[in-house]
């Protein structure tokens, strides 16, 4: 058991700094989902916690307990060059303390890492292939996401988590931010083989623009006093639909629940389209914005 733990050290470490915090459980499904217990993540984190200085943190909360690294762990993790960096900068590097200590943060923390899991074991998208939080600048401001994904087929996705707590009001203006970031000028002057590229298409499409600009995905957590996910879900994606930039399918937004996720996976027709009269998309048949 030593051994298994010892092997999957830099794995947990890594995993921790990309997603911020984890329960022992989610680490196991991520990483050793051929084992049954969480004996090796358990031993693993305590060998990490050994450290001097520690590399990981815990937070105990009525017999649960809530992993996160410290900033020490944080430097080992960049060190390894495992972690992603999507938009050219690691973004959104922080602890996962306050997350994890903090029931709203917290909740809001580990929904994001069962989203990862459903996306995980669909094979619609590696655990590593995650970034949280990073910045992008608009014209209105910095856009920044809950995070961002690199899908299996080799599109990037951007990923918002809803548990009640952001007004619509909120949430709608976050979505003029998106479409902001879509047409916010190029930056840079370009050479003589490439024409100037806006900041979306330098970090999210390929080199010759063959990529569409990335989906919006809204996952629906539940959260205790707020209206149950598909509620929300339904009047968000009817506020949505009158939004310009949707209503133009210049920002597709398709949105689901962790419970519908966690029964199908992303793969599975659980997705809904703001702005189409139709359900039941599934990830690969989203439509392209125009």
């Amino acid at each position: 058991m030593a051994r298994a733990g010892a092997e999957i050290r830099g794995e947990v470490l890594v995993t921790l700094a990309r997603l911020r915090l984890a329960e022992p459980e989610q680490l196991r499904a991520l990483l050793l989902d051929h084992q049954e217990g969480t004996d090796y993540v358990r031993r693993a984190l305590r060998n990490l916690a050994a450290e001097k200085p520690p590399l990981v943190g815990r937070v105990q909360r009525a017999q649960q307990s809530y992993w996160f690294c410290t900033t020490a762990g944080l430097a080992e993790a960049a060190a390894s060059g495992l972690l992603p960096a999507f938009n050219g900068s690691a973004g959104g590097r922080t602890t996962g303390r306050k997350a994890a200590a903090k029931t709203g943060l917290r909740e809001h923390g580990l929904a994001l890492v069962d989203t990862a899991l459903a996306f995980h074991r669909s094979g619609a998208a590696d655990a590593g292939d995650w970034q949280l939080e990073a910045a992008h600048p608009t014209p209105a401001g910095p856009l920044i996401p809950d995070a961002v994904v690199l899908l299996a087929t080799g599109a990037f996705a951007f990923v918002e988590l809803d548990r009640g707590t952001m007004s619509y009001a909120r949430v709608l203006a976050k979505l003029d931010r998106y479409a902001a970031y879509r047409t916010a000028p190029p930056s840079g002057r370009g050479n003589a083989a490439r024409a100037p590229r806006s900041h979306w298409q330098e970090h999210y499409a390929g080199p010759y623009l063959e990529q569409d600009f990335p989906r919006l995905l809204v996952v629906f957590a539940p959260a205790s006093r707020r209206a149950a996910p598909p509620t929300r879900e339904a009047e968000f994606l009817a506020r949505a639909a009158g939004r310009q930039p949707v209503r133009h399918r210049r920002l597709v937004v398709a949105t689901t629940t962790t419970a519908r996720l966690a029964a199908h996976g992303p793969t599975a027709a659980v997705w809904r389209v703001a702005g189409a009269v139709e359900g039941g998309w599934s990830l690969d048949r989203l439509p392209a914005p125009q």
